[in-house]
């Protein structure tokens, strides 16, 4: 099998030769890289110097097939080019504060975070967002609105160098909610659900029309194994909106991203939502997606009672992250032991960390956690010495 046929007869709930350790770009678990200072970590403690995967905030990792090659992981491909583009882009202004970046942008946003946040990432101080109320979501909207769009002919050209891949293709879908709080703040979106519900609702219906303008017809050509919605709308015991808004407001654009992938034939629609996803996943399954990521540990998520009711919901990560930090080995059998054979017998489970490493990592801890990870998925892939 080649990685795109591995990935359908896991996600159909088939048997391959063997489970691939796969990762999103988004929420790469162990599957996809790490960030320099949590590399500079593992070449420091035994990992060789030349395995890639590297990559700075917000930045594509470099040399990702070396990481494949030497842990035997694997990932999606995405198009490497844009049907839209050409929006002027918001400017911002950077200065040292006290020890810490300050970043001020012309949308009126503030944010503090740690000088070296790019390599390693702390969570920044957000001060104040760029959206606020109607006149500065305005301002937001034309500066990130693109203006020129590939020529027919063009895009067709492109799109033929996907026709024979033998790896599993991932297009974007949308985001609703999470991009109303990523601009807003989780706060002041809470309170703009009912101080000006039409306002959250142009900010979503703005997100959905772009993707129906420029994704759709990606898809509809394509036919990609995955499309690949954002929320992060949890936090540790549930969602950060209401089953009743999240009906109201994100179903009906999430129903059309399902019909559209649907006629495509595309059989993994998935979700990326950090914290507790226990109340998203049926809200997911009723407007017609099947998959979510990452499936955070710490968050009370029970990926054996969604198997119960969800036979058929593709299901990613779930697998602490945390296990593999200095002074944590021990915890790595049975982390492993307790979650991948019961759910791999189950089906379309990929299993993998539940977000990317952290710099306490070490890389006699992370050969000790691809090895076993390894052997209870009977994958043989990868060059790294294997030990427990």
């Amino acid at each position: 099998m080649n990685d795109r046929e591995r990935f359908l007869a896991v996600a159909r709930g088939e048997t391959p030769d063997y489970v691939p350790i796969f990762g999103f770009p988004g929420a790469p678990g162990m599957s996809r890289g790490c960030m320099k200072k949590t590399h500079d970590r593992l070449v420091a403690t035994g990992m060789p110097a030349h395995v890639g995967g590297v990559y700075d905030l917000g930045m594509p990792a470099l040399n990702v097939p070396s990481w494949y090659r030497y842990w035997g992981t694997t990932g999606p491909i995405g198009l490497d080019f844009s049907v839209a583009g050409g929006a002027p882009g918001i400017k911002s202004t950077t200065r040292v504060e006290d020890g810490y970046d300050i970043i001020e942008d012309e949308c009126g946003a503030i944010t503090r975070q740690v000088i070296d946040n790019g390599i390693t990432y702390s969570m920044p101080e957000f001060i104040r967002y760029p959206v606020r109320d109607r006149a500065s979501w305005e301002k937001y909207r034309d500066l990130t609105t693109p203006h020129t769009v590939m020529s027919a002919a063009d895009i067709e050209a492109n799109c033929r160098r996907f026709d024979d891949r033998t790896e599993p293709l991932c297009l974007g879908g949308i985001s609703t909610y999470g991009r109303v709080r990523s601009m807003m703040g989780t706060a002041a979106a809470s309170l703009m659900l009912y101080d000006d519900p039409e306002l959250v609702r142009d900010i979503i219906a703005r997100d959905c029309e772009n993707f129906m303008a420029h994704g759709a017809p990606l898809i509809r050509r394509l036919k990609p194994e995955i499309v690949a919605c954002w929320e992060d709308i949890g936090y540790k015991t549930g969602l950060l909106i209401s089953p009743c808004h999240f009906r109201e407001l994100c179903a009906p654009y999430y129903r059309q991203v399902a019909e559209v992938a649907h006629d495509a034939g595309v059989p993994v629609i998935t979700v990326d939502s950090d914290g507790n996803a226990m109340q998203l996943v049926p809200l997911l399954d009723e407007c017609g997606l099947n998959s979510l990521h990452p499936f955070e540990a710490h968050a009370n998520n029970d990926l054996f009672a969604l198997r119960a009711r969800f036979a058929e919901f593709v299901m990613f990560g779930w697998l602490e992250k945390e296990v593999v930090n200095e002074g944590n080995e021990d915890d790595i059998e049975g982390e492993i032991m307790s979650k991948v054979p019961p759910l791999l017998a189950k089906g379309r489970y990929f299993p993998n960390g539940d977000h990317g490493i952290q710099p306490p990592v070490t890389f006699p801890a992370l050969c000790r956690f691809m090895t076993l990870l390894h052997e209870v998925c009977e994958n043989p892939e990868g060059e790294f010495p294997r030990s427990h």
